[in-house]
């Protein structure tokens, strides 16, 4: 290779490692995107080998997309590579990341197998894998603050990488109600090589309008830091609705010696959006055919003079006495209308702070602290009726795991302390969606204009958010304190080259308190223990080919039903065990290949997993899933790579699961109380999905890249007599990139199909989600 070639190579190696935060004091952290200054990575994937990789394939870091390329702590804590990991994850990188225009977590089913995402009113936060709601991580440590998956919208403004863990949480990480896995968002590094920075513009159909700023340099050979800004003022293919944010990241890296570093970042984001309940009465002609049903109430079967187009003075909360529709005929539905009265909407506002700080006290022991702060202030009315005031929720979380690593064993132990405060008031009892004709006027979609609101045994005022309403003892209103205490231990025997195995355990020690501001249910408090387990055998023939067994069993408090997230006494049961011991247990085999000279990697993984699911009238279902998911990915080098994935989910749950109905337009025959037996599907779980991603550079820095995704049929509501067809979408991208300039155009759908999204299992009857058709977005980034 000529000599200024080389050079080339190496300076593009340099900065590529830089985007990771990294000086050569630092070189350890070259391929972990977790924690600054991690635990070095065995000889197979260690830093000097990826760098001489990245010098002679011209590859640099943040364009890879090979799990194998980097090591990641999103599992057991320490650093592992992908194929010393016995636990099925898939790595997203900023690349993929880039490349599918990712704007939500429902977009992840396009990188990763078992990943299809209900539509959580538009709205999801985190999402489903495995057929169940998954946890939020920001850099291995736990976000939290809600509880079905609904929140504020996710801000990528910050992350630089995805990691996606299928299944419950190990030792090191602890008990939550989401135990399908967790997605662990990686934020940007500073940069140690110099100054860089990105000018972006986004623009798309539907007025959709977003613009970003990041930019990062040393301020001396120890310090480090970045900052980055994102906005949003998009209008939105459905009708009255649009979207605003503003988001503001800043990172710090300071390394003064070679024995300790620090990280700190801290975000800022705050929203005001429309969210999306979809279209109300969904029926198999509204899915097949587009047919919307019509019709409006008429004083519970009495018969009245209408008092406006939705005869809105005689709706009811629906329980226990339903809403009587009198039929109109079944329409064409206008696609952009959903159920939204103009002027609804929800705002609220985000902080996180984080610190994490690792000292290498010899060379073969590093203690690592991971502290981390979130704030959450959350509004949310919709007038069909939904009302939500989180004002505020907030929890500090503080984690300090001691890494061994010797020469047969690796031990990661420590202490985790976890304390979360909740103040949520949510009024979902009055929700009568299905009461509401979509082609008359939404602005009589009104429930207030009802002679039966407020609702005098169900509703009470908010104290200081005058006009609003709660329900006590519905599952996820009022106050609560917890405090969580572990201590845990893990431990890797290298028995052989060729055999390992794992093993650890966990205790958390939990003090719940709640609080109702109107003393509607008594107050209560309460303790108890909450253990987990996990274990695992690694057999590897060759050292590019693992397989495993892994076992994990945990006890899981589950939290509020609503989107809180707290603990709640729910009445007079106060905290109920079966609520506060909600078991998780998973099996697992799988194998990972690396192959072609790591261009190649292979990833299947055959489980079965069970859990507790807690119900809106606070009963509990265990829910079984069976699956098989495989994962490859091929990069022979910088110009092409593409990733597949499929999984098949038997997803079944033991007894029929809460839904409502507070229409007479839902037939007996829809509602869960009609179910029988114990071997029932999962509502919103398609048995089978595909993802498929692939892009290829042709010529002198202008490429295309292609998606597709598809899922089989999808039982709307959870008795399975509406059902969205097997559908499938594909997008094109065209992109240019050079030293100074990016730039691409991406068509979305571009077949154009009429695809729908289901909804929460407990609305499967009352909503269904129309997907976006045709779009187009555009996206320009200078680089200076």
């Amino acid at each position: 290779m000529p000599k200024i070639k080389k050079i080339k190579l190496r300076k593009l190696a340099a900065r590529s490692l830089a985007t990771l935060g990294v000086i050569s004091p630092l070189i350890s952290q070259a391929q972990s995107t977790n924690t600054p200054a991690a635990t070095p990575a065995p000889a197979a994937t260690s830093p000097e080998a990826v760098t001489n990789r990245v010098l002679v394939e011209a590859i640099p870091i943040e364009e890879q997309v090979l799990p194998t390329a980097r090591p990641f702590n999103s599992v057991y804590g320490d650093d592992r590579s992908i194929i010393d990991t016995p636990r099925s994850v898939t790595i997203i990188s900023r690349e993929q990341l880039d490349a599918i225009s990712i704007e939500d977590v429902r977009d992840f089913s396009k990188l990763t197998s078992s990943s299809y995402t209900r539509s959580n009113f538009g709205a999801p936060t985190t999402p489903d894998l495995r057929g169940q709601t998954a946890d939020t991580y920001v850099n291995g440590i736990r976000e939290g603050l809600t509880s079905n998956g609904n929140g504020l919208p996710v801000n990528f403004n910050s992350v630089e990488s995805v990691n996606i863990v299928k299944g419950p949480d190990t030792a090191v990480f602890g008990p939550s109600q989401y135990v399908s896995g967790h997605i662990d968002l990686v934020t940007k590094r500073p940069y140690f090589d110099g100054f860089h920075g990105d000018l972006t513009g986004e623009f798309g159909s539907y007025d959709q309008r977003r613009w970003a700023a990041d930019v990062g340099a040393p301020i001396n050979s120890k310090l480090a830091w970045r900052f980055s800004y994102s906005g949003e003022n998009s209008g939105s293919y459905y009708y009255d609705g649009f979207k605003k944010t503003e988001a503001g990241y800043g990172a710090l890296s300071y390394i003064p010696n070679d024995k300790y570093d620090v990280f700190f970042n801290t975000e800022f984001f705050y929203a005001q959006y429309t969210e999306n309940f979809g279209v109300n009465r969904p029926t198999q002609q509204l899915i097949d055919n587009g047919l919307y049903q019509t019709g409006i109430n008429d004083n519970n079967g009495v018969g009245s003079t209408p008092s406006d187009p939705q005869n809105s003075k005689y709706v009811t909360s629906g329980f226990p006495v339903l809403n009587h529709i009198n039929l109109g005929p079944l329409v064409q539905l206008d696609r952009r209308s959903r159920l939204l009265r103009p002027g609804d909407d929800s705002r609220g506002y985000s902080l996180n702070s984080q610190v994490i700080q690792t000292y290498h006290a010899t060379p073969s022991v590093d203690i690592v602290n991971n502290s981390f702060f979130r704030y959450v202030d959350r509004d949310t009315y919709s007038s069909y009726y939904y009302s939500e005031i989180i004002d505020p929720s907030w929890s500090y979380e503080d984690r300090t795991e001691v890494r061994i690593k010797l020469d047969k064993h690796s031990i990661n132990t420590g202490l985790d302390l976890r304390y979360q405060d909740v103040v949520a008031y949510n009024d979902f009892y009055n929700e009568p969606a299905a009461v509401w004709d979509l082609t008359k006027d939404h602005t009589y979609i009104n429930y207030f204009n009802s002679i039966n609101a407020p609702n005098p045994f169900t509703q009470v005022p908010v104290p200081g958010h005058p006009g609003r309403y709660y329900t006590p003892g519905n599952g996820d209103s009022g106050q609560s304190h917890t405090f969580f205490i572990a201590p845990f231990y893990q431990h890797t025997w290298n028995i052989t080259d060729q055999i390992s195995v794992l093993g650890g355990g966990r205790g958390d020690l939990v003090f719940l308190n709640y609080e109702d501001p109107s003393g509607s249910i008594p107050n209560d408090s309460t303790s108890v223990i909450l253990p987990n387990a996990n274990t695992s055998l690694v057999y590897k023939p060759i050292p590019k080919l693992s397989t495993y067994f892994t076992y994990n069993w945990s006890q899981n408090a589950a939290g509020a039903v609503g989107n809180g997230g707290g603990y709640t006494t729910s009445g007079n049961n106060g905290f109920l065990n079966s609520n506060l011991r909600t078991e998780a247990e998973l099996y697992e085999f799988g194998a990972k290949y690396s192959l072609m000279d790591d261009h190649l990697f292979l990833g299947s993984a055959f489980f079965q997993q069970k859990r507790s699911d807690l119900q809106q009238d606070r009963t509990s279902r265990v829910i079984t899933t069976s699956g098989i998911e495989l994962e490859s990915t091929y990069q022979p080098n910088r110009d092409f790579y593409t990733t597949v994935g499929y999984a098949y989910l038997d997803a079944e749950v033991n007894k029929a699961q809460f839904d409502v109905a507070n229409t007479s337009l839902t037939p007996a025959s829809a509602q869960s109380s009609s179910i029988t037996g114990d071997h029932i599907r999962l509502q919103g779980t398609p048995e089978h999905s595909i993802n498929f991603l692939t892009s290829y550079k042709f010529y002198k820095g202008f490429g295309v890249s292609t998606d597709l995704q598809f899922q089989s049929e999808i039982h709307n509501n959870t008795a399975g007599t509406i059902i969205i067809r097997p559908q499938y979408t594909l997008d094109v991208t065209l992109f240019y990139r050079s030293k100074s300039w990016d730039g691409k155009i991406s068509f979305l759908n571009v077949t154009d199909e009429k695809n729908w999204s289901a909804p929460n299992a407990v609305y499967g009857n009352e909503s269904i989600v129309a997907d976006l058709p045709f779009n187009m977005e555009g996206k320009i980034t200078y680089h200076f």
